[in-house]
């Protein structure tokens, strides 16, 4: 009985044991913030440049990309000292007519948005180039909402662009 006893508990540890080391994979936790390795710890985001005619779209862009990267929650943003700096340009906006009403009257517009974004070392040395671009559309068949419904279609535009980008360097990195 005590031979028994004793086995009873070798396999029971035996079991326990083989419980810890069967169901681990190898994956390892991210030791550190940051990207690129975790070398790139803080970013800086100045105001994207305007390339177009449009005023303010700049603004929308460079709040997106601020709120986009604060949220991913790995990168310190617009820190004094910042390893990193991003170049956002604004290449093109379009806006272009969508649909008609039986008037002719344009009742539905389209924002195109193309923009360029560098990542950039805080000496000036390029990381990594980027370009993307987005449409969306908003109604204008209420003249006092068609200004607003544009602007809304900006920000949407610019909260995309800002969540791929996110996206792109944490699959990169």
């Amino acid at each position: 009985m005590w031979v028994n006893r004793l086995e009873m508990k070798k396999h029971i540890i035996f079991l326990f044991c083989l419980s810890f080391f069967l169901p681990s994979c190898g994956y390892e936790m991210v030791r550190e913030k940051g990207i690129y390795g975790g070398e790139i710890k803080s970013v800086y985001v100045p105001v994207f440049k305007n390339l177009t005619y449009e005023p303010h779209v700049s603004q929308y862009l460079t709040e997106s990309f601020t709120r986009q990267l604060l949220s991913i929650g790995i990168l310190k943003v617009n820190m004094k000292d910042s390893e990193t700096y991003i170049e956002g340009v604004l290449k093109n906006i379009r806006i272009i007519p969508l649909s008609l009403d039986k008037n002719g009257i344009v009742i539905e517009k389209s924002v195109i948005m193309e923009i360029e974004v560098s990542l950039f070392k805080k000496d000036g040395n390029l990381i990594k180039k980027w370009a993307f671009s987005d449409t969306q559309s908003y109604r204008t068949d209420d003249l006092s909402l068609a200004e607003y419904n544009k602007k809304e279609a900006i920000s949407i535009i610019s909260d995309r662009i800002a969540r791929r980008f996110s996206a792109s360097i944490l699959t990169e990195y």
